[in-house]
């Protein structure tokens, strides 16, 4: 019996039963092919999930047209073409007993005329806050136009035998513009007041509903609330809610935000846990159909207690199911300490806006079926210096493997660096996944030697097979005149509380490390000047983190100094220069370079010959992500 019991419980959606009331949601993977095509890609990533137990999985959102691609690797649905494709996903899913809704959507001004091969359209010539890019306004044959290609994309979906189709009518996108006053201003039948602004949402979805009939799912996705000036609120879309039940949605599913809204656009660690949890209160409490929340819903405690607080009736978990496919098996069986932590990093937000979806703690996530972990044939002994991300998931997969493992971690205890990027505020998640990964370790015949520095006179008699070196990077100091002899400190010490910092401090870098210092250090209660010689403050962190950042920093009133460059330091002060010329700024109790980190690979060197086999990973080869570390823990253990 799970102690989970309503989140176990089963559901009945339409005429579809659910053996619990877990939902993946649609996310991107820009997985597709240039046009539009599944592949085989997708259907790994997508079974995992379903074989992970969830009750089902709602497939990313599928372009209607061409012209409304969100972006270059953006699944279609706008052809016949593309149906065999879907259907073999399907198809597949079904083998496993599973279900699979595909959303359908448009993305009108958000999206931009390079991705889609033709001028963007909008309910009204307004640009999104966020693209830029000016739209042209649809005309009323245009309206009726992508009505059709609506009706026509469900038509499609029916046909590769998914239980159901979900429209799309969230997050900014074409449907969601027409709906909000804060992106339509037409003065006709599609714009003015709530009715018609609500028109084109009620003509698609009683389209989409002629076409595939009464028995087939058909749910709508909403942004009840777009946190935005001017936009929609909870009761602007409880109305929206309310026409949507009258006109036959089977569900809602209960989003929020727009492009523009900032950080609660994908909730960061930044947000609140269950942030939208309250909206899809709001929308349950006017309808009688069921309602879906989302947002930030990491942990089946969490999840159980919307259901059991009548929140919601189903819980759509994205980023939890992205850093662990099996999550839901995992809480059913009770092993609720073995599921890999979604973190609310945002990794999986930057990797698919730089390339394809990727997951900070799963290596695995978009690479499913690639890696085979296989028992090896030949026991190595093996001996991984650094217990960082990197050497921790190094161990864990050689361990698993067969090897005869012993892992080194200078410190008192496992994590590295990683703990301190843990430390400020509103960043203790993190630190779950290195509690995580711990007790994996722990778990396996690992030998794990804490608190002493590796030497290479350890090898002696008893040397390795193979020496995985992961001992990250070190603080980088550049060769700024004076800087030595100042009181610049790295951003390990101003973290660890290793050394009196003083009231006024300067912290010199920007980016996003260094703004996360500003703000732990602001939070105590310390007077800060942030220097950037870039145009703005943490441009290495994906928008919504920056804009929450800068927000947070300016209300905390943290000095923030851009376009300046660090010339020379002295003992209470920094010369810098800037667009007006060349100034000083003193007063500073202490001083923090945040101007990130070379490679700590003194080992290296020193290894070489005295062991068969020698692998660096992580920082150590150079500075990186922990995406990439962990990843390349992961990859290496499978090689050896």
């Amino acid at each position: 019996m799970t102690q989970f019991k309503s989140l176990f419980s089963p559901f009945k959606i339409g005429n579809i039963e659910l053996k619990n009331r877990i939902v993946m949601p649609p996310m991107a993977t820009h997985f597709a092919a240039e046009d539009g095509s599944l592949n085989d890609r997708h259907i790994a990533y997508y079974l995992a999930r379903i074989k992970g137990g969830v009750g089902y999985i709602t497939s990313e959102h599928t372009g209607i047209m061409k012209q409304g691609r969100a972006f270059p690797n953006m699944a279609l649905i706008d052809s016949d073409q593309y149906i065999p494709r879907f259907r073999k996903l399907v198809e597949a899913i079904h083998r496993e007993d599973g279900k699979i809704v595909i959303q359908i959507n448009h993305a009108g001004r958000q999206t931009s005329a390079s991705i889609t091969g033709s001028p963007i359209v909008a309910p009204s010539a307004i640009p999104c806050p966020v693209r830029k890019e000016m739209p042209k306004e649809l005309s009323l044959k245009e309206i009726q136009d992508i009505i059709d290609a609506f009706r026509e994309a469900a038509r499609r979906v029916k046909e590769t035998g998914a239980e159901g189709v979900e429209i799309h009518m969230a997050h900014g996108y074409l449907i969601n513009q027409f709906l909000s006053p804060f992106s339509n201003k037409r003065t006709d039948e599609y714009g003015g007041d709530p009715d018609r602004r609500m028109r084109m949402a009620v003509e698609v979805l009683r389209a989409v509903r002629n076409q595939v009939g009464p028995d087939f799912l058909v749910l709508c996705r909403l942004s009840a609330d777009e946190y935005v000036e001017g936009g929609l609120r909870l009761e602007d879309t409880k109305e929206v809610a309310k026409a949507l039940e009258r006109n036959g949605a089977d569900a809602l599913h209960i989003s929020a935000c727009v492009a523009a809204s900032g950080y609660l656009n994908h909730p960061p660690y930044y947000a609140e846990e269950g942030v939208f949890a309250h909206l899809a209160q709001g929308i349950k409490s006017v309808v009688s159909i069921p309602v879906i929340a989302v947002g930030r819903i990491r942990t089946p405690e969490l999840a159980n207690r919307i259901l059991e607080e009548n929140k919601a009736d189903l819980i759509s978990m994205g980023r939890a199911l992205i850093a662990d496919p099996n999550f839901p098996t995992k809480a059913l069986q009770g092993k609720t300490l073995d599921i890999i932590p979604c973190i609310s990093c945002n990794r999986c937000i930057q990797s698919i806006r730089k390339g394809a979806l990727q997951c900070a703690v799963n290596p695995e996530t978009g690479r499913e079926g690639m890696f085979k972990l296989q028992k090896t044939d030949h026991a190595k002994k093996v001996w991984i210096i650094g217990g960082g991300p990197a050497g921790m998931k190094a161990a864990e997969i050689a361990a698993l493997r067969g090897h005869r493992v012993t892992l080194y971690e200078e410190k008192e205890r496992l994590g590295g660096k990683f703990l301190l990027a843990a430390i400020p505020p509103r960043k203790q998640v993190l630190k779950e996944f290195i509690d995580q990964l711990t007790r994996q370790l722990e778990k396996l015949p690992i030998k794990i030697i804490l608190g002493k520095p590796f030497r290479p006179a350890s090898l002696g008699r008893g040397r390795p097979d193979v020496t995985i070196i992961a001992t990250g990077g070190k603080p980088f100091f550049p060769a700024i005149d004076g800087i030595r002899e100042s009181k610049a400190i790295s951003v390990e010490d101003a973290l660890s509380g290793a050394l009196p910092l003083g009231r006024k401090i300067l912290v010199v870098g920007g980016g996003g490390i260094g703004a996360e210092v500003a703000d732990y250090l602001s939070e105590k209660g310390a007077e800060i000047t942030l220097v950037e010689m870039r145009e703005g403050i943490a441009l290495d962190l994906v928008g919504h983190l920056q804009h929450f950042l800068n927000k947070r920093l300016r209300e905390k009133g943290v000095q923030i100094l851009v376009n300046t460059k660090a010339t020379r330091f002295e003992r209470e002060g920094v010369w810098v220069e800037d667009p007006q010329g060349i100034r000083k700024i003193q007063g500073f109790d202490s001083m923090v370079i945040s101007l990130g980190s070379i490679p700590n690979n003194e080992l290296v060197e020193s290894l070489k010959g005295k062991v068969p086999e020698v692998y660096v990973v992580g920082d150590v080869s150079k500075p990186r992500e922990v995406m990439e570390a962990v990843l390349e823990g992961e990859e290496i253990a499978l090689k050896i």
